[in-house]
């Protein structure tokens, strides 16, 4: 199986670093754990992470734009304001696949969530963590987890960032920093509004009726710093209405269901994160952590032309309970060689209650409790880590998981790693009680699985690293087309999938600089005979990358293109239905006026590439917008 992962091993994940007499360019996306409070045993992980700079840097309107061409990551989208599929390494989740502060967030369904929702001005990071990594712990994805920090404005300090274009798109958002006795307070919000948006529908399926979306969002973040202790809370909302089409009747004889247009379909939802962190000195070795979390996702209104599916009333609603404790040692007098030693419980409590379309209304309660321990350890060249958690599960009974992984520093520019575990997640109530998308009869999903990688920094201007996977995966669930053209989550009893992802960059000259990337990945549908040999988990692209290039035409003028690509793939189980590739050309130009002042325009999907990247649905064509971005 390694030999097999060896060959395999072809992603690299860049850093550029750039001399002080170099101009001003986009600022990179970090490729390894950066933080304060990281050891270096996180660089033995395939992880991307963007910091503020990156965000603002990148000119996009969510988290959509910003995650499409990455390795290891799917992300399908039917129109700008509609739910986005993603797969994280041929695994998806319905909690936790994106998290907030800390705290799982619930999906619309099995592997579907609003990015929209969560628009990258009230963001201060954004980490990207594939496969196993002791940071999920709260989420128990398979695959990786996408992790979201909101924003911090500094004392005196505040944004404006307003944007419109096309499909009668017009977003604001803006925010402010303040300090006082109490502590350090950041307050931001916004509003986004698509007027004239596509049909979700596609125009094979009397797709056409324009569709309109309004959005509100809010944010406050406080944090206290004292001698031994440190505070930060957060509370996040959004409220939503979108109009949607939905499932009807394509054809009768045969029977033949879909994705059609309908224009009285209609979703709101609204959407509440509060956490709050304190995190406490005991003694120079011994430093103790409590998180405390709450969200609800509350769904209302009917999608859809047949009568007896289409309801979206679904509540969803998480309590999080987390106590960490964290020693550190210095194992001699080098001041990098230290042992880390880490244990903890985490609880969480989930309750689902939905109403279907005969008015009958359903609940379902989720309660769990997991300890953990987790070390980690450095030595000279040598990295080591593992971690071990036991879940116990009213429902579903104990599990226990774990994963190892080992590093070692070849040289100081080249760094080896090997990583392997198991993990276990059981159906979150939304995935089980979603009235139109939902299975009551979905059980736990779980995998095994390894992984081997290098990150070598080969020049000053570049940094490759190399990492391939394979994970055998039990009772995989996924959300796929049905025979008759229905949606539904389901468990497929085993599911292999390997693969491959690369990412690289290059500074050319002080003034340009190139990059791309590339995944592969193989999801094998074990249950196959010799009536059907060879199929493929639905929704699972075996090739998809992106290639870009920008420039710095003048010091304040930046421009960048980028081509993203992703292969064709399965639809559904039995491998009939097929999604076609798309390549699709994006690029924006930055002029920045004075260091408060910037403005811009982005042209997406210039080559009017119409292929859908959700099978039956619609996608838009050439859109172009213009913003500016105000910072003092």
């Amino acid at each position: 199986m390694f030999k097999r992962l060896s060959i395999l091993s072809l992603s690299v994940l860049p850093l550029a670093a750039m001399g002080a007499e170099e101009v001003v360019t986009l600022p990179d996306i970090i490729v390894a754990a950066e933080s304060a409070d990281d050891i270096e045993t996180n660089q033995t992980a395939s992880t991307t992470r963007f910091n503020r700079e990156a965000l603002s840097a990148l000119n996009k309107a969510d988290l959509n734009s910003a995650l499409r061409g990455l390795g290891g990551i799917g992300v399908s989208q039917g129109t700008p304001a509609t739910n986005s599929n993603i797969i994280l390494r041929g695994a998806s989740g319905g909690l936790g696949l994106v998290n907030l502060d800390g705290v799982p967030l619930f999906g619309n369904f099995t592997g579907f969530f609003p990015l929209s929702h969560y628009p990258l001005d009230l963001l201060e990071q954004v980490n990207v963590s594939r496969g196993f990594n002791g940071e999920q712990n709260s989420s128990r994805t398979l695959g990786g987890a996408i992790n979201l920090t909101s924003r911090k404005v500094s004392d005196g300090k505040a944004f404006l960032h307003t944007e419109a274009g096309s499909y009668g798109t017009l977003r604001n958002n803006l925010g402010g920093g303040t300090r006082n006795q109490l502590g350090d307070w950041t307050f931001a919000g916004g509003r986004s509004d698509i007027f004239e948006g596509i049909s979700q529908a596609g125009p094979q399926n009397g797709g056409g009726n324009p569709k309109s979306a309004q959005m509100t969002n809010g944010l406050l973040n406080w944090r206290k710093e004292l001698s031994k202790l440190s505070l930060d809370s957060s509370v996040y909302f959004v409220e939503n209405r979108d109009g949607y089409d939905g499932p009807g009747v394509l054809s009768r004889t045969p029977l033949r269901l879909g994705w059609k247009s309908d224009p009285n379909g209609l979703l709101n939802e609204q959407t509440w994160v509060a956490q709050s962190h304190a995190v406490y000195q005991l003694s120079d070795y011994w430093e103790s952590a409590i998180k405390v979390g709450y969200t609800q996702d509350k769904q209302t209104g009917h999608i859809g032309t047949i009568a007896t599916t289409g309801s979206m009333d679904l509540t969803s609603q998480l309590w999080l309970g987390n106590w960490n404790n964290t020693h550190q040692f210095a194992i001699n007098n080098r001041s990098k060689d230290v042992l880390k030693m880490m244990w903890g419980v985490d609880t969480q409590h989930q309750q689902g209650d939905s109403i279907d379309v005969y008015a009958k209304a359903h609940t379902l309660t989720t309660h769990l409790i997991s300890p953990l321990a987790r070390t980690e350890l450095v030595l000279g060249d040598w990295l080591a880590g593992a971690e071990v958690r036991y879940d116990h599960y009213d429902v579903y009974g104990d599990h226990a998981v774990f994963n190892a992984n080992t590093g070692w520093h070849v040289r100081p520019d080249l760094l080896l790693w090997a990583k392997g575990g198991t993990g276990y997640r059981a159906p979150a109530v939304n995935e089980r009680l979603h009235p139109s998308f939902g299975n009551l009869a979905l059980v736990p999903e779980s995998n095994v699985g390894g992984e081997l990688g290098s990150r070598w920094q080969l020049t000053q201007q570049s940094e490759l690293s190399v990492s391939s996977y394979i994970q055998h995966y039990q009772n995989l669930i996924v959300l796929q087309q049905q025979s008759n053209g229905s949606i539904q989550s389901i468990n497929l009893a085993q599911a292999h999938v390997w693969g491959a992802e690369l990412q690289a960059k290059h500074q050319w000259t002080q003034r340009w600089a190139s990059g791309v990337s590339y995944s592969y990945m193989e999801a094998v549908n074990a249950q196959r005979n010799a009536l059907s040999p060879g199929l493929y988990v639905p929704g699972r692209p075996s090739n998809q990358g992106q290639f870009w290039t920008q420039y710095q035409l003048l010091e304040p003028v930046l421009i960048k293109v980028d081509l993203t690509y992703r292969d064709g793939y399965w639809a559904d189980a039995a491998n009939t239905l097929r999604i076609q590739s798309a390549p699709r050309l994006n690029a924006h130009i930055n002029y920045q006026i004075n260091p408060k002042l910037a403005v811009y325009a982005r042209g997406e999907n210039l080559n009017d590439e119409r292929t859908p990247d959700l099978y039956s649905f619609n996608y838009m064509g050439v859109a172009v917008y213009g913003g500016m971005n105000v910072n003092y």
